[in-house]
């Protein structure tokens, strides 16, 4: 199983967005985050306090946490999609590239955004139906994943597993739930899942609890580790690709 494919498993409904070159704090602001609304979780208690605050006012806001990993900003929604709006990836992209993953409802979609401009676009199931100024430019990565043809694809995260590809980067759990957060505004043009339009949110899973879905107590479980990059992945070329 790829590197990324824990977020996947563990929230149903979630969105990454992997930026080059800034900070998580960076990134956070241009996707639109409150400088007043970014802390530091002292544990894990504290942050899953938070990400379950986002989930009960979610047609409001949503937790999203950042940080740094081999030269790539991160940004991860564990319960929303706020942050996949073509108006903030726009933001985000100026000056460098961007790749977001969404998932909510089993859709899954990527879009690769760089200076400002959608490069390609597409869902997961259907990798061969892309949009964008240069639809073809992650084709070679979405080969090596497994995204190739144009059969409908059924396979486990891919999206995830194209974002490892194509930025190497790797995202332990601990340090991820443990990293810099703060409130996404929520964003009327961002993608919602089938169904949700202002009833009810996304099927979101367990997040980082165990025992069980959304309405079950949180007990909190510790995972090791550190962000990094993974030698040889992120293959897709620097920020002129």
């Amino acid at each position: 199983m790829h590197p990324l494919a824990w977020i996947g498993e563990a929230f149903d409904a979630h969105c990454l967005v992997l930026a080059e070159g800034l900070t998580g704090r960076e990134l956070l602001l241009r996707l639109g985050v409150d400088p007043a609304d970014l802390f530091t979780p002292e544990d894990e208690d504290e942050a899953n306090e938070f990400l379950w605050a986002g989930m009960e006012d979610y047609w409001n806001w949503g937790a999203a946490r950042a940080g740094e990993a081999g030269g790539w900003a991160f940004a991860l929604e564990p319960a929303s999609l706020w942050a996949a709006s073509d108006q903030r990836l726009e933001r985000a992209s100026g000056g460098t590239r961007v790749l977001c993953c969404w998932c909510a409802d089993g859709s899954e979609d990527v879009a690769y955004w760089q200076d400002g401009s959608l490069v390609t676009r597409f869902e997961t199931l259907t990798p061969h139906q892309r949009s964008g100024a240069d639809p073809d430019r992650l084709a070679e990565a979405m080969r090596r994943v497994g995204l190739a043809g144009d059969e409908t694809v059924h396979l486990r995260h891919a999206g995830l597993a194209l974002a490892h590809e194509v930025t190497g980067v790797v995202l332990p759990r601990e340090e991820t739930t443990l990293a810099l957060t703060g409130k996404l505004p929520a964003d009327d043009e961002a993608p919602r899942a089938s169904g949700s339009g202002g009833g009810e949110p996304p099927s979101v899973g367990s997040f980082d609890f165990v025992g069980g879905p959304v309405g079950g107590a949180p007990v909190v479980r510790r995972v090791a580790g550190k962000a990094r990059t993974t030698p040889g992945a992120g293959t897709s070329g620097g920020a002129g690709s």
